[in-house]
This record gives structure tokens, sequence and C-alpha cells, in this order.
């Protein structure tokens, strides 16, 4: 059997004595190749393909720099990550850096921890654009979208989905806020169940008062004015496959008693007519809406609740399951063939992750294909997230300018962020509380705390 393919690594530094403990410090995890001089960097990227490519800026007797390797990488090889490891501290060059679209920068001196986990991180995303490029050009657009995302909450609700697959269940409702994916969730059991994806959709929400018992039951000819021909309502049109009721929660209440009748008798009657149908399908259901707070308002009737809530499947928010922003962005990018070499950096990714996304997956859906119009080279960086996300600016303070950024990265300053959060909902509001809770004083987490947009004004009291 022939071993893993390890990743290929470029390392381009003239100090040779670090050069030499690059392969030390990623040992077996990738093949590292290194040179000491410009030339040299040159002529491997012209005869070489690299996943990553660890640069320097400066070579000493040499008047050309990292930048001209930069452009001759983007003029040769668009596809390797590049990693920038400097002890560059001049403002106007570190803002040419971010700006060239690195995939990171660390500034020098850089210990063996920071090279490994900038190494493993940029092959993860790697990893991730790869794989997003490969379903998108192999999963079949009339089969529907696929379900992405590796983190627990959508493993648990895969497992939850395939129970209730094997289960055989007739009517399945499906919980979620707008935009969270709740038809993707219903394309991927009618998939599972039925090869042909027989389905129809109706939008219940929609539907006015005078059309939901045609659109739902059928209606003969004659039965109102305008009804020219029999009519097949959306029961009868499922035939053996499925029915999907999109927003169910926003039925109208005088129909919910005949919905009810068609879900336990599994006959319709069409509008115009005493005949009962009887009807063959499996429903599927989905709701933004609170169905006990409905109930208890008098607008859901409990009976109905109570039928279509015996297989529930509920779909989590994309701000509990953030780690999944990276594989849905790149999935969404490798859908448009025009943008499909486009790449965030990583600190730009992380940006995306310090959102909390209100209107969930569609909106990051809306959000990734804005960014791949506005930018017109194939690296998307923080500004580019910050202008299409102004929300997302707070993350930078003024006191947190490029170069801090550059030194600690965007994700160490989010998860700052959420510490601070955590902490201030933990004590309610109470920030001399929250600021006991982090062990600061109350000057040091006021500081920190305005530093990371948390707070507008000093506290008081």
């Amino acid at each position: 059997m022939n071993p893993t393919k390890l990743p290929k690594i470029l390392a381009l530094d003239d100090d040779q004595d670090w050069l030499d403990q690059i392969p030390l410090i990623l040992e077996d995890e990738c093949e590292v190749e290194s040179y000491p001089t410009v030339d040299q960097g040159m002529q491997a990227i012209q005869s070489g393909t690299y996943d990553i490519i660890l640069l320097d800026l400066n070579f000493e007797g040499d008047n050309r720099d990292g930048f001209d390797l930069f452009r001759r990488i983007h003029g040769v090889d668009r596809g390797a990550d590049i990693i920038v490891i400097s002890a560059e501290s001049e403002k106007n060059r570190l803002i040419s850096i971010f700006n060239a679209g690195v995939s990171q920068f660390i500034a020098k001196p850089a210990s063996p921890d920071q090279i490994r986990e900038a190494v493993r991180a940029t092959l993860r995303n790697r990893q991730i654009r790869c794989k997003a490029i490969n379903l998108a050009t192999t999963n079949d657009p009339k089969k529907g979208p696929a379900l992405i995302g590796q983190s627990m909450a959508m493993n648990l609700l895969r497992e939850v989905i395939g129970r209730v697959i094997i289960g055989g269940a007739k009517d399945i409702l499906i919980c979620g806020e707008t935009g969270s994916g709740k038809e993707v969730v219903a394309q991927t059991i009618i998939r599972s169940c039925d090869s042909s994806g027989r389905y129809i959709p109706v939008m219940c929400g929609g539907l006015s008062e005078g059309l939901v018992e045609s659109e739902l039951f059928g209606h003969v000819k004659g039965s109102y004015t305008g009804s020219v021909a029999d009519r097949v309502g959306a029961f009868e049109a499922a035939s053996g496959g499925f029915i999907f009721l999109d927003e169910i929660g926003e039925m109208p209440l005088t129909q919910q008693a005949k919905f009810l009748r068609v879900l336990q008798e599994r006959k319709v009657t069409r509008v115009g007519t005493n005949h009962e149908i009887e009807v063959n399908f499996r429903m599927i259901a989905a709701t933004h809406v609170d169905l006990d707070k409905a109930v208890s308002e008098k607008k859901f009737r409990e009976d109905l609740k109570f039928r279509i809530s015996r297989e529930v499947i509920k779909i989590p928010p994309l701000r509990e399951r953030l780690e999944d922003i990276p594989e849905l962005v790149n999935w969404f990018i490798a859908t448009l063939p025009a943008h499909r070499n486009k790449k965030f950096t990583n600190d730009a990714m992380a940006l995306m992750q310090a959102y909390s996304w209100p209107g969930n997956v569609r909106e990051l859906q809306s959000i990734a294909e804005r960014l791949c119009n506005r930018c017109t080279d194939n690296i998307i960086r923080e500004k580019d997230v910050c202008q299409a996300l102004p929300e997302v600016a707070k993350v930078f303070s003024s006191r947190i300018n490029k170069s801090l950024v550059g030194r600690y990265g965007t994700q160490l300053i989010t998860s700052k962020r959420q510490t601070f959060e955590k902490a201030i909902i933990e004590a309610n509001g109470d920030r001399t509380r929250a600021a006991e809770i982090l062990g600061l004083s109350r000057a040091t987490f006021f500081r920190q705390a305005k530093d990371l947009g948390l707070v507008k004004s000093r506290m008081v009291g």
C-alpha cells in the first residue's frame, strides 16, 4: 500500500539556521523544501508545486524582497497558500502584507507551536476548499443541496435525521429559525426515502384564505368563479411521494381542522364536491414559529400540533455551529464556477466566524456571494468582510491596529471577546462582577472590554 502523500511546504528565508529548524518543527507532518535566496526561491516556484509557502520578506544582500517572490507565486502557482514569517515592523509594509492577501502573518521570533498551528490551520482550510469543490462538481443539482458541516451540532442533526428515516415516519416536523436550512433537511429526508425525489412544496404563509383549500385539496370545474377545469390538490399530486408544507405555523386557523382530518384519514374532498378521494403521501412540515406559544395564543390548534409533532427535527442556528462556517463558505464559493478559485485569508474567515448571523445560513450564502462579486482578485481579505458586514468591524477597535492583529491574529481577539461576553452574561450585565469572574481589576476589565467593542462608555457606580 502506498504511503499517504504528505503536504508539500516550501520555506524561503535568508537565515539558514531558521530553515534547518522547519523540518524538525513539522516533523513527519509535511514534506519540506527550503532555500535561503530569492533566486533559488523563484526557481523552485517555477518548477514545483506547493501547498504552503513559508516566506520571509527581507533577504540580506539582495535588493529584491519577499514581495518579488509573492508576485511570482501569484503569477505561477495561485493554488499555494502563503504564510509570511517576518520581523517586519514598518507600518506601511505591514499594511501591504495584509492587502496582498497572505493566508497568515507571523511575527518573528516565532515559536515552533506558532509555526505548527499556522501550518495545520492552513492545511485544514485547504482541505475544506478542496472538499467543497469536489462536492460541488460531483453533486447533482437536481437532487438538491447537501448537508454541510462537521460540527457536533450537525453530526447530532444527521443522527436524528437517520433515526427518523429508519423509523419510516409518515409525518415529520422540522423546526428552525428562518434561513437555517429547513428545506435542505426536508430534501435530504426525501432523497433518502425516495430515489425519485418526488415532493410537492407548499408555502403555507403565502396562501390567501380563499386559495388554501383549492391549493391543498383541489377543486372541481365550476366550484367557484374562474374554476374552468378540475384541479388536483397538493395532497393528490404527491401521489406516493412527499408533500412539504413550509411555515405550517402560518397556516390560517380556519383551515387547520380540515388539514388535521386529512392527516388522520388520508382522504381529501375537493372544493365543490362531497366525494372523498383516498390519498397516499408522506408529510414534512417546517416552521420557525414557536408552536407552543402559538397554541397558547389561540393561533394554532393544539390537536394539530400533537399530530404533526410525532417526529420532530430541530435545526441548530448558525451561531451555535460557527465552526461550520469555513466549510459552508467554501461550498458556496465552489458552487459559483466564475469564483471557484477565490479564497479567504485565515483572518478574514475568522471575522466571518465572529458574527452572530441572525439570518443563519441563508444570510451567510448571501454575504459569501456578495464578497465573491465585489472582490476583483482571488483573495478575500478582512477589509472586504468588514465592508460587507459592518457589524463585524467592531472586532477591531481604534486601539486594535493592523500590526497587533498581525502579531496575535483575529482568532485570538475573537476568542477573548467571547470570553468577556460570557462573563458579562454570567454577571447579568454587572461589569464589576464580570471583572471579578475574569480575575481582572475594574480598570483593566473596562479598558479591554472597550478595545473589544463590548462597552462604549466608562462604568459608573
